[in-house]
């Protein structure tokens, strides 16, 4: 690693070598009352990046809606917020080291609030993407940037209770952030959920001006990597635009989703090589020649992308199939926040005892019980939510909990500290990209899967049939004649053909984590070991939340 290299990832300081230890407060201690103002500013900024990324899954419909565009547009509402945040986290060290890390993050939450404005206030879906990207993006740059200055400001004793609550977020945009986005749109409307964006990203930033602007160094000269930046950004939004648009421009059939895939396909060429070659890379891909970092990166990817998947698919799918309220259908997730963040802490102190591929192969092995165990619900059986499926959800929140520890202990293995911190930039990227894919490719499959049980119910109804002149009979009964009567039978065969292609995806999504269960098996042992000193299980700690938090 280069000198520049080294610079530009300041921001990152607490989590490289023993400088987890280190603190740079200056010449005067924050008195007690001014330290707990600073951790509220800090959390508060990281909850409100996270709980964007949950909360507005429960709420996308209000917003086509409101916007007057079609459900499918929602996918690229949630996505594109992914992409800008992917492309903030390797480039926030850069930044933080160029101006300083103070006044990186009071930037980066003035600029998350003036994108909120944007999106409360618009209404033009163009205008409203432009502002989701600018959220993301700014919010990504604040992730680091709140953990490391956090830390700084806790005495040693007591830095592992700083990293443990400033981890209390990750987990909320599956857990709580869908059930109070959905309160929000339901009681207030969903652009309150913009508007309270906007003020409370400024007290965050003018807490830690207030606290910190004259206490640490306003910025070092460092080298950028601005060609990268822009091949990965014109590589990552082209390769989302063919997902987002390609149901509706019928994929390849399309000139403008042709020459958009040929572009992107130029820019991941043009990147890697790029990349390979620069002295002080955006991103260390060298590191996919590490086999752990590879098979642990790729299945970190596609686990949180199947995962995220069926959730965006099932929020949006309870609300336009079975009639639910926003709040419903994301209080419909709550069961996930008992075990979620206990089975997290749990797997960080055990998971030095076992080989890391072994718990990997058992969560993952876990997630295809909930995915098959799931697929036999009825999911638009109002009654059954709650009751049913309730343990289902539970073990969800058990297998989300154990999901992140073992797969970052797997893709760390072998290397050195200081590639660590590389690593996980890397490795987070693929993670958000996960995320940001998973809505579009699921939405896909369970559109395809519910036409064609939409197309076989059809076909296989016939008024010489028992069951189906008896169908025809109670329709009769209730009123319903001729058209109407025709209608309504279209209808539930709509309904049951959506409850089909749901139970569908649940169930490729039950041999996909199959297949990663017996994929882990091809990295290198990791584990078990000796337990790590005080000073670097902090450390580590630390680099778990980073990749557990986007």
């Amino acid at each position: 690693m280069t000198e520049n290299d080294n610079t530009a990832r300041a921001a990152w300081a607490t989590l490289t070598h023993d400088s987890l230890n280190s603190a740079e407060t200056g010449e005067h201690a924050l008195t007690r009352t001014q330290f707990v103002f600073l951790n509220v500013a800090l959390l508060l900024g990281n909850i409100l990046v996270l709980f964007n990324t949950g909360a507005f899954a429960s709420i996308s419909l209000h917003a086509t809606g409101g916007l007057g565009v079609s459900p499918s547009h929602a996918g690229w509402m949630q996505s594109y917020y992914f992409v800008s945040l992917a492309l903030a986290l390797p480039v926030s060290s850069s930044l933080s080291a160029a101006v300083g890390e103070v006044r990186l993050y009071l930037a980066a939450m003035a600029g998350m609030a003036l994108a909120s404005l944007l999106c409360a206030a618009t209404s033009d879906l163009s205008w409203f993407l432009t502002g989701r990207a600018l959220q993301g993006f700014f919010g990504g740059l604040t992730i680091p940037l709140s953990q490391t200055l956090l830390m700084r400001e806790y005495p040693e004793s007591t830095k592992s209770f700083a990293v443990s609550l400033w981890s209390i977020a990750a987990l909320s945009p599956f857990t709580l952030g869908p059930a109070a986005g959905g309160w929000i749109a339901d009681q207030w409307g969903w652009r309150w959920l913009f508007y309270l964006n906007i003020p409370l990203p400024l007290l965050s930033s003018a807490l830690v001006w207030a606290l910190l602007f004259d206490r640490y160094s306003t910025g070092r000269r460092t080298r950028f990597d601005k060609t990268g930046f822009l091949l990965l950004a014109v590589l990552l939004f082209c390769l989302q635009t063919v997902l987002n648009q390609g149901q509706d421009a019928d994929w390849f059939n399309s000139p403008g989703l042709i020459a958009t895939a040929l572009t992107g396909a130029a820019m991941l060429g043009y990147f890697i090589v790029w990349e390979l070659a620069e002295r002080s890379p955006l991103l260390d891909l060298r590191l996919f020649g590490q086999r752990n970092f590879a098979i642990g990166s790729l299945l970190l990817s596609l686990g949180f992308m199947i995962m995220y998947g069926l959730l965006s698919v099932l929020l949006v799918r309870l609300q336009t199939v079975a009639g639910y309220t926003s709040f419903l259908a994301g209080s419909v997730l709550l069961p996930l926040v008992f075990l979620a963040k206990p089975i997290a802490s749990v797997m960080h102190r055990i998971v030095h005892r076992f080989d890391a591929r072994l718990l990997v192969c058992i969560n993952m092995l876990l997630f295809a019980l909930f995915c098959g165990w799931t697929s036999r619900y009825d999911f638009f059986g109002r009654g059954g939510w709650f009751t049913q499926p309730l343990w289902t959800q539970i073990l969800e929140g058990f297998c989300l909990g154990g999901l992140f520890v073992p797969l970052t202990t797997l893709f760390l293995s072998g290397l050195a500290p200081k590639r660590q911190t590389q690593a996980v930039e890397l490795g987070g990227l693929l993670r958000v990209m996960g995320g940001s894919v998973a809505s579009p490719l699921f939405g896909v499959f369970w559109e395809r899967r519910t036409a064609f049980h939409q197309s076989r119910l059809i076909e296989s109804f016939s008024l010489y049939d028992g069951w189906s002149a008896h169908t025809i009979d109670r329709l009769h009964d209730a009123g319903l004649h001729g058209t109407l009567a025709t209608a309504r039978l279209a209808a539930l065969a709509g309904q049951h053909a959506a409850i089909l292609g749901l139970n569908d995806t649940f169930r490729l999504s039950a041999w996909l984590f199959v297949g990663l269960a017996g994929l882990v098996w091809f990295a290198a042992p990791a584990g078990p070991k000796p337990a790590a000193s005080p000073k670097e299980d902090r450390r580590l700690e630390a680099l778990e939340d980073l990749v557990e938090e986007p």
